[in-house]
């Protein structure tokens, strides 16, 4: 049986956690204490949630093995190691992860995926569980704070590109590049900047949403895909052209239909803001005409490419030494577009 959503908030709500302290050190003792006491597990996953934010993770991973559970951070696309718990420990961590995910918590020995809410945030933090030889993992996906254009860290001349492309009363804009590179901020910081500078209706299907931006302050209603159940992004494409939608987005195109509705609605006067994963802008152009759309369509169809992907490189706020704002690594990432294609 799974608990319901109102029980699993109502625990979060009781049992929060204090701050992280910022000492890897005394943030594992304290899960440990935690994960020791009767309903403290539950508070432990708050407690990890805490560290992880403060130390500005985008992903927390534990992982089951002989010696106990490894606790890792993945700070900067890097994995960091930040203690290991005894394994009943961690088996009582992960078990109230899952409780708190709206898994089934007696369930180890099957994958699982969940959602844990967080009051006040505008993002719940996805969670997936898959049991492993030695026990199980789990992996915790935490999203950052929403960023506007400015904060995006693009130079001069790409966010002056990027503010005239985004003027424009139709067309279609591509936001292409590796995997986290940062595709889906920069979508979100978009959307952000045309509800603030246009009226309209303004729609963005993906899958699955990572931050509601509703509670945000963002008027921008959100589609979230369920291919299992048929409802995928090119039937949820098909359905917004009959919705009257002056901005849309999606979150990323990966079939034949999906390119084909976008640039149909591009086409039809609409400005289309789409995720596309592909080395180069070059290759995002060519990505679409293999996916079947006519380059003819293309010719015709104001299209725009911004090619973005991550560097590394010392932390501007401790220059390398380590502090808060880089988790104690010294580094920090930064998007950068390395091309630019508009039409």
């Amino acid at each position: 049986m799974r608990v319901p959503t109102e029980v699993r908030v109502a625990l979060q709500q009781a049992l929060s956690p204090p701050a992280a302290s910022g000492n890897a050190a005394a943030d594992l003792l304290r899960l440990s204490a935690y994960v020791s006491e009767a309903w403290s597990p539950t508070r432990a996953v708050g407690s990890l949630l805490a560290i992880a934010t403060a130390a500005g993770a985008s992903d927390i991973h534990l992982e089951s093995s002989v010696e106990g559970t490894t606790v890792r951070l993945r700070l900067d696309g890097e994995l960091c190691a930040r203690g290991t718990l005894p394994p009943a420990g961690g088996e009582r961590l992960l078990a109230a992860a899952r409780l708190l995910g709206g898994c089934l918590p007696y369930r180890r020995d099957i994958p699982q995926e969940g959602r844990i809410f967080r009051e006040g945030v505008a993002a719940d933090v996805r969670v997936a569980f898959l049991p492993t030889a030695l026990g199980e993992r789990g992996v915790f996906r935490l999203f950052g704070r929403l960023l506007g254009l400015a904060d995006l860290g693009f130079d001069a001349n790409s966010e002056q590109a990027l503010r005239v492309m985004l003027a424009r009363p139709s067309g279609l804009m591509l936001v292409a590049g590796p995997s986290g590179a940062g595709k889906t901020t920069t979508l979100y910081a978009c959307l952000g900047h045309l509800a603030a500078s246009r009226g309209g209706a303004h729609l963005s299907i993906e899958h699955p949403v990572e931050q509601r931006l509703r509670l945000a302050g963002i008027p921008v209603d959100q589609v979230e895909l369920c291919p299992e159940r048929g409802f995928t992004a090119e039937a949820a494409l098909v359905a917004a052209l009959r919705q009257d939608v002056d901005v849309l987005a999606v979150g990323e195109v990966r079939t034949a239909g999906d390119a084909a509705l976008a640039v149909q609605a591009a086409h039809t006067g609409r400005l289309v803001l789409a995720g596309l994963h592909a080395g180069g802008a070059a290759e995002a152009l060519q990505r679409l005409l293999d996916l079947g759309v006519a380059a003819s369509v293309l010719r015709d169809t104001p299209v725009a490419v911004l090619h973005q992907r991550l560097i590394s490189g010392p932390c501007g706020d401790c220059s390398g030494s380590g502090c808060a704002a880089c988790g104690g690594s010294g580094r920090r990432r930064r998007p950068v577009v390395t091309t630019w294609v508009g039409s």
